[in-house]
Parts: structure tokens; C-alpha cells; sequence
């Protein structure tokens, strides 16, 4: 049987942070002290690990494709989501995510006929059938919000943060993770105004402090594939100790205590 991780965590552990303006102020200055560079996929996906965990049990393989130099994962659909989970794939970047970093991708295309969560991922560990452990950026498209989550044994086992925001099919958007020790930020931009965010999430979890990064998609439905396309995805180091960043989250986490509706994904 494939794991059960997927129930929802108590809503006790779910809390929304950094929304306050001198935070969001902050944290726009953090993400922006370190230059990015641009990196395609105009060789294609080489020296990446595909991560396609449902193949070997006669699901059919995902495709990985790259339009204009990006790069499209689609996965195989989950014939039997009670047993092996739903539909879901992706791909790692070569190198391991260090303890202090910022990873970015650019969202191009997405399929927007059903919920499905895509984004980037890190400090992925163990990769594979039911073992997969790290951190989730993603947007899901039938929520229409970011969320920061934990994952475990492959599934999501806590949602850190999440964030309301609409996407629009058709425009590109870039989402930034960041990762200072067990702070964790994340937001979304618009590629028209990369100065600021549209949406922000933030957590401090120290479960996992290193591993690999890379992308995902991943079918929140379990009667669909899972369908995106990214380009520009880099991991750079943050240059020295932020602790900046992590004053920053626990500030915001101690100031938003409210409750709030239960959502996983």
C-alpha cells in the first residue's frame, strides 16, 4: 500500500505568517541580496535525475519535454491513487542544496483544468516510492494559493504556510525558496514586476537541513495527470549567516496566531 501521509496534519500546526508590512518589507530586501543568474535548458535536462516514482508500477512513464529551451514535466496518471498515490513527477538539478540558499524557477505553463500542485522543492532526501522527505514550494492551481510545505514518505505531511494568490495561465511568474537553517521563505512574483512579491509564505522547521532541489508536479485531484513547464530554475548560497531571516520568521510567526480554514496540499 502506498503511504498514508497524505491525511491532513492537525490544524493547530497550520499558521499563515508574513503579511505584516514592515515583514513583507523585509523580506523583499532578503530575497533580493543575491543576484540570480539565468540558467535554461537549452541542452535539455542534462546531468538533472528524473524522478518518475510511480513507472515502476505500471503507471505510464512521465514525459519530460523542452519547449523553446524550458523544460515541461507531465506525469503518467495514477491508476490506483489508494495504492500508489496520485499522479506525480519531477526532476533533480545535480549538487546538493547547502544549508544557506536561494532557489528560484520560472513558472511558464501549467495545465489549469483541475487542482494540481507544481513548484520547486529542497533539501529533497532519499527520493523514491514512499521515501521521499524535504520542502515544497508550490502553487496549487484549484486553491489558487502558494504553499510551503514538509514533505514526508513522499507525501505532504505538514503544511507549513500558505498564501492566496491567482495565477493567470499564460503569463510567467517566477517563485523564489529560501533557506536559512530552519527558516524558510518563499514567494511568488509576477516576471513583470520581480521588486515585488505577490504572495509570501514563511515557516521555521528544522526537520530537514540539506539535500537535493529540484522541480514538481503533482495531481491534488487522484483522477488526473500532473502538468507544468519551468525554465530559469538556479540554486545560488545565501552569502554568510542570515540571521535576519530567521529573526524575521519567528517575529512574524509570534505576531499571526489567528485561526484559519485547513487546507493541505
Amino acid at each position: 500500500m502506498y503511504p498514508t501521509a497524505y491525511s491532513l496534519p492537525p490544524t493547530s500546526a497550520r499558521r499563515r505568517v508574513l503579511t505584516m508590512p514592515g515583514a513583507a518589507l523585509a523580506l523583499v530586501v532578503l530575497l533580493h541580496a543575491t543576484p540570480v543568474p539565468a540558467g535554461d535548458f537549452a541542452d535539455g535536462d542534462a546531468g538533472w535525475t528524473r524522478y518518475d516514482p510511480l513507472a515502476p508500477h505500471g503507471v505510464s512513464p512521465a514525459t519530460f519535454e523542452f519547449p523553446d529551451e524550458n523544460y515541461r514535466i507531465i506525469a503518467g496518471q495514477s491508476h490506483s491513487p489508494a495504492q500508489h498515490g496520485p499522479s506525480r513527477a519531477g526532476s533533480f538539478a545535480p549538487g546538493t542544496t547547502p544549508e544557506r540558499f536561494r532557489a528560484t524557477v520560472d513558472l511558464v505553463d501549467w495545465d489549469d483544468s483541475h487542482d494540481q500542485a507544481i513548484g520547486l522543492w529542497a533539501r529533497v532526501g532519499t527520493p523514491g516510492f514512499g521515501t521521499t522527505t524535504g520542502y515544497a514550494l508550490t502553487y496549487s492551481v484549484g486553491s489558487r494559493e502558494i504553499n510551503l510545505t514538509r514533505v514526508t514518505n513522499e507525501a505532504p505531511a505538514a503544511n507549513l504556510d500558505e498564501s492566496p494568490v491567482v495565477l493567470t495561465r499564460g503569463h510567467r511568474y517566477r517563485l523564489v525558496l529560501t533557506g536559512d537553517g530552519p527558516a524558510l521563505v518563499g514567494a511568488v512574483y509576477s516576471f513583470d514586476d520581480l521588486g515585488a512579491p505577490l504572495a509570501t509564505v514563511g515557516s521555521t522547521d528544522a526537520t530537514y537541513a540539506t539535500g537535493a532541489a529540484g522541480l514538481i508536479v503533482f495531481d491534488n485531484t487522484d483522477a488526473n495527470t500532473a502538468d507544468a513547464t519551468f525554465d530559469r530554475f538556479i540554486v545560488t548560497p545565501l552569502p554568510e549567516p542570515g540571521a535576519a531571516l530567521t529573526l524575521l520568521v519567528a517575529v512574524a510567526v509570534l505576531a499571526r496566531r489567528a485561526p484559519r480554514r485547513a487546507r493541505c496540499r
